[in-house]
């Protein structure tokens, strides 16, 4: 038999074929029982690096592979298993498993030697811009990223957990109970994956700062003008750097840490827009925005350390002015986030690493503010954050998927940018071309055949954006075409041409077809409505209002298809943005 073409995800490292095969009798034979008995969680791996190593089929602890690495050797005499812990012992049993999947009654003779790039692949999902997952779809999450080899997952929470005495702050969000996050918790722990609590403390703040009994706590209570926009904004999102908010946070990391094994915690700080225009603004004027910034950063710090945790922070005002970087505080973990082509990842990295500090680096799915997904911004910046992470030795990556403005997006628009992102942190390499339709076949618990038709769908619909010269930073136009007042419109078809828009839709109509060329139902419904809003959106752009029939039947299934996946909390306000 000729050399065999295996497939792998992610790819390993080092692989040498050696020629000749290891039959793989009926059970119950050895070899199939070891096949059969492999590890799927962190107790069973634990376990197999306790019992004695002999028999022709075994693993061993070698502690010289390094932390979650492994070496597999199948030859004439068995298949060796030779892993640094039982994180390599969980992931060399997925590669094996992978083999024998392609290979059921004799396996190949070969070598593989693998261990991650990266000691953090994490991973963040946006829970608090309307839509909250169901306990079902997140337990789900945690198995397709435990076969991604994630080690990290954070839900990224504003308000969208069951703070005791809060309830007037998420009554309406459908949040997660403590009860829940436990259960998160187990699962995540289960398959070796740290479940990091995920809060904000100073900046996005307006879920909470909207209610009277909150407002007070605001740094400019009656509004703000945006620094970017120079728009006004009724709603404040930013707390006061002062005790009462450092009173109200230790509240909330009080009621939400003790839910969570891991010993760290994202404390958010990102994006404080209003810091300078009210309350703090004397201090501002005195001292500057970025040292009032670093000054409460410490502060919000301490609650963190003081509860036995190592806190993560965004790191983008502190990287606004990097000679701030060296005070902050020693123990906190900076994250550096940026989420288009051409961030400066090289350059902000480089500067952390001369500092030597502990920081990870954060790159996005480019999924949030579309209906199909921006995939060509999503995998450069992810190879840019991960190049860049490797090169200058940071800790790891968050990949993260947002939910700006309605959280519109169909789940499965972030598939191909997490199935790049995560394995490329695993290994950036061997990794560098994206098995596709493996990751989807993964995240969407499909066949083959069904990984394949979604990864050709998601390709086509994610670069439908490139049909059009002019790009809005962060977004598709064909979002903002539909969710535009009808006042800003014409900021957005502003010089777009009639060819584009055509080009657009037939670009579109291909994404169609090899949508409905998918077998799993909703799935397919829920690629069909995202090609249809957009669909809507370009034909807005070109002078032909959605009917308020269209509008309705949209609306109808869009309920229908969020309600598979999410809770009811935020559907309303999710819906009511769609048609401007």
């Amino acid at each position: 038999m000729a050399l065999p073409a295996l497939k792998f995800f992610p790819r390993p490292r080092e692989l040498t074929l050696r020629g000749g095969w290891l039959p793989v009798p009926a059970l119950p034979h050895p070899t199939g029982l070891f096949i059969k008995s492999l590890p799927t969680n962190m107790d069973e791996a634990r376990a197999a690096l306790t019992r004695a190593t002999d028999g022709a089929c075994r693993i061993v602890h070698k502690p010289e592979r390094g932390a979650e690495g492994y070496h597999i050797e199948i030859l004439a005499s068995g298949v060796r298993l030779n892993a640094g812990d039982a994180h390599g012992v969980l992931y060399g049993a997925q590669t094996l498993r992978q083999i024998a999947a392609q290979y059921p009654e004799e396996l190949p003779h070969l070598e593989i030697t693998d261990s991650p790039d990266l000691p953090v692949r994490g991973f963040m999902l946006d829970i608090s811009r309307t839509r909250v997952p169901t306990q079902a779809e997140l337990l789900a999450l945690v198995r397709a990223l435990g076969r991604l080899r994630v080690n990290q997952l954070q839900l990224y929470i504003e308000h969208t957990f069951a703070f005791r005495g809060h309830e007037d702050a998420w009554k309406d969000a459908s949040p997660l109970t403590p009860a829940e996050v436990r259960e998160l918790d187990d699962a995540c722990e289960a398959l070796g994956i740290e479940l990091v609590p995920n809060l904000n403390t100073f900046g996005h703040m307006e879920r909470w700062l909207r209610h009277p009994r909150y407002r007070a706590m605001a740094e400019c209570p009656e509004g703000w003008i945006h620094p970017l926009t120079g728009q006004f904004k009724e709603f404040p999102g930013t707390l006061r750097p002062d005790q009462g908010s450092l009173d109200f946070v230790a509240g909330l990391l009080d009621d939400t840490l003790p839910n969570f094994r891991s010993r760290q915690v994202n404390i958010g700080g990102d994006e404080p827009w209003e810091l300078g225009q009210g309350f703090s603004k004397q201090a501002v004027a005195e001292r500057g925005k970025h040292r009032v910034y670093l000054d409460h950063l410490k502060k919000l710090c301490a609650l963190a350390t003081a509860r036995g945790r190592t806190p993560q922070f965004w790191g983008d005002i502190l990287l606004e002015d990097l000679a701030l970087a060296q005070d902050a505080p020693a123990d906190a973990v900076p994250v550096v986030w940026g989420y288009d082509a051409g961030h400066p990842f090289k350059e902000q990295c480089g500067r952390l690493r001369e500092l030597g500090r502990d920081y990870l680096v954060a790159p996005g799915t480019s999924a949030w503010q579309s209906f199909t997904g921006r995939l060509d911004n999503a995998l450069t910046n992810q190879a840019e954050a991960v190049g860049a992470a490797v090169r200058h030795e940071a800790r790891g990556i968050l990949l993260t998927t947002w939910g700006d403005n309605g959280h519109h997006q169909p789940w499965p628009t972030a598939w191909l940018p997490m199935a790049a992102g995560l394995a490329q942190a695993w290994g950036f390499a061997a990794n560098a071309k994206t098995d596709f339709a493996a990751g989807c076949a993964i995240l969407g618990g499909l066949g083959d055949a069904d990984g394949q038709a979604v990864a050709a769908a998601l390709h086509q619909l994610g670069t439908l954006d490139g049909r059009i010269a002019k790009a809005n930073r962060n977004k598709s136009l064909t979002w903002d075409f539909l969710t535009a007042k009808p006042d800003a419109l014409a900021k957005f078809t502003d010089g777009v041409t009639p060819a584009e828009l055509a080009a657009s839709q037939a670009h579109l109509a291909e994404a169609e077809a090899l949508v409905a060329r998918i077998a799993d139902a909703p799935l397919r419904a829920e690629l069909s409505l995202g090609a249809r809003l957009a669909g809507a959106g370009l034909k807005r752009a070109a002078g032909q209002p959605v009917s308020a029939e269209e509008q309705t039947k949209l609306k109808q299934e869009y309920e229908a298809v969020w309600l598979r996946r999410s809770r009811p909390g935020g559907l309303t306000e999710s819906t009511g943005l769609l048609f401007g």
